[in-house]
């Protein structure tokens, strides 16, 4: 005879409605996100290489052009967590298209400003319109995919991101070289009109109605903890900022402890803080902060390098980055199925894509080291890209997957958002530890090796390798190749020993995806999500009546 169902304690779990007719088809939803992704993450590395032509005609230094740089870092590091949140409760499409406004607008503004400020002011509200539409378009893709085949549509997404931050030197180098550095702004003004039309055509409004307000206190807390640490964290480099450093340091860790009280207090908490508790879910996170810092944190070196030292135009620096940038391309489809069907060994093909990474620095040391001034792009640098196009869409591809896979449709922006941050501070540590370490190798080295020099002649030596340009005659202009290549090798050593750790996370990753069943729990347990204030049981399946013995219903958890 058949036995009756039992009442389940699925709590409630979150309503996700969806508004209006669904899209035209699925693929062109995954287009739309893609296209809108790919702008922001070219936007993030394609001011690097224009970076020189802005300080000559603003007649400014290094150190303050940068912030052209930093001021959209921050932004896009700081707020994709709790503009992932925001819209999963508001939608999916409205918060995504207001931030896509926001960032084209602001892109305009920039290549019309006519200060080095007023550049920098409009690069704060870029990247905080990239930042708000940054946690939606993952979503946005994980919703509009069943489970069969969400592996193949979130690796097609996570590698596009890869591929617009690689291809941002490429595209930015272009730019400045044929017109001005403006473009590199100008051009995302038809891009954004177009995007805007790609996702009113084809994405369906969608957003989580089981949540009755907005954490605003636990928002103000979270993005001012974050724009305090990741502020120290672009600064810790620098000289002399190390009074900046402490103060943004402590600030940012007292506002993020104001928001774990305020979390654990509130009815309807902006982040569920027993989402940390899944172990699946943090530590994929944490893998790709690691690979991010390893990657895309040592980018910037890399493109200064061959510039500098190597004598690079900016267009062939960033047609340096082709290999990596085709294979990327090539490779994704199939990285997007092979995460597909990975099933319990998804962390398996995750670590192989690391240690390709990890590879490639070890190559780079040990041929720097190798043949010192005899280096060569070809023989050096290019073996290493390939490695890269290899290795980035199978992380990409598999972390994503992971991650998704680990909570509720709707907590999808959150996740989402959570993941962005990770690689966006991720980005900023790792160009912070490495840029530490290469200030350290030059400060050590020219000291010992270029103690017999006047100091004058010697800290201009050394602040010239700082920036990988050798200067010099003779025996000071041998040393000074020295400490140039032995800082790069350096820079590579350490990325590499990043990627290691990396490789350690990953281990602990797996795709918790099953067709047909409730997502995982927040604290790692599989079934139901965790229970909400007002979660009431519901039957498993509508048609059947519940049980006489009440009795034998289980008693929901109480919320801790």
């Amino acid at each position: 005879m058949r036995q009756p169902i039992s009442v389940s304690t699925i709590p409630a779990p979150p309503v996700v409605s969806s508004r209006g007719s669904g899209p035209p088809s699925k693929w062109l939803t995954l287009f739309a996100a893609c296209f809108g992704l790919m702008m922001l993450y070219v936007d993030l590395f394609i001011v690097n290489v224009a970076l020189p032509a802005i300080g000559r005609e603003f007649q400014a230094p290094v150190s303050l052009t940068s912030w052209a740089i930093t001021s959209y870092a921050l932004m896009i590091g700081v707020f994709p967590m709790g503009m992932g949140r925001l819209a999963d409760l508001w939608g999916q499409r409205r918060v995504y298209l207001a931030g896509l406004l926001l960032f084209t607008a602001a892109s305009l503004a920039c290549g019309f400003a006519p200060s080095l400020g007023l550049l920098v002011a409009c690069r704060f509200a870029q990247g905080l319109g990239a930042a708000i539409m940054t946690p939606s378009t993952l979503a946005i893709v994980t919703r509009a995919f069943p489970a069969e085949q969400r592996g193949l549509a979130i690796g097609i997404y996570s590698s596009v991101s890869g591929l617009g931050l690689i291809a941002g030197p490429l595209l930015g180098g272009l730019l400045v070289q044929l017109d001005t550095w403006r473009w590199v702004f100008f051009v995302n003004l038809p891009l954004g009109l177009l995007a805007m039309g790609l996702t009113l055509l084809a994405v369906p409004e969608s957003r989580d109605d089981g949540v009755a307000t907005v954490d605003w206190p636990g928002l103000i807390f979270l993005s001012l903890g974050l724009f305090g640490w990741l502020l120290a964290l672009t600064r810790l480099s620098e000289r002399g900022g190390q009074g900046l450093v402490l103060a943004s340091g402590l600030l940012g860790g007292l506002a993020l402890g104001a928001f774990v009280w305020i979390e654990r207090r509130v009815p309807w908490p902006l982040v569920d803080l027993a989402l940390f508790r899944n172990r699946p879910f943090v530590m994929a996170n944490a893998s790709y902060f690691l690979f991010s810092a390893a990657l895309f944190g040592s980018q910037p070196f890399w493109s200064v390098f061959m510039q500098n030292y190597w004598g690079f135009s900016p267009l062939a620096g960033g047609l340096a980055f082709l290999p990596s940038t085709a294979l990327i391309a090539a490779l994704t489809p199939f990285a997007g199925l092979l995460s597909q069907r990975a099933g319990p060994r998804l962390r398996l093909v995750a670590v192989g894509g690391i240690l390709a990474l990890g590879l490639s620095f070890l190559y780079v040391y040990g041929y720097v080291t190798l043949m010192g001034p005899r280096s060569t792009y070809e023989t050096g640098l290019l073996p290493a890209f390939v490695l890269r196009g290899v290795g980035i869409p199978l992380v990409s591809a598999c972390i994503s997957l992971a991650v998704m896979s680990a909570v509720s449709l709707g907590q999808s922006g959150l996740a989402a958002g959570t993941l962005g941050m990770a690689r966006n501070v991720g980005t900023a540590a790792g160009v912070a530890a490495l840029g530490s370490v290469l200030l350290w190798h030059v400060d050590t080295t020219t000291a010992r090796s270029l103690a017999l020099l006047a100091p004058a002649e010697r800290a201009a030596v050394q602040g010239a390798a700082e920036q990988f340009v050798a200067s010099g005659v003779g025996a000071t202009r041998a040393s000074a190749d020295a400490i140039i290549l032995g800082g790069f090798a350096a820079l590579a050593l350490a990325a590499a020993l990043i990627c290691a750790a990396a490789v350690l996370a990953a281990s602990f990753i797996r795709d918790r995806r099953r067709a047909g069943e409730a997502a995982p729990a927040p604290d790692g347990r599989p079934g139901a999500a965790r229970p909400s204030p007002r979660a009431r049981p519901v039957l498993a399946r509508h048609h059947v009546a519940p049980p006489a013995a009440p009795a034998d219903l289980p008693v929901p958890a109480r919320r801790r």
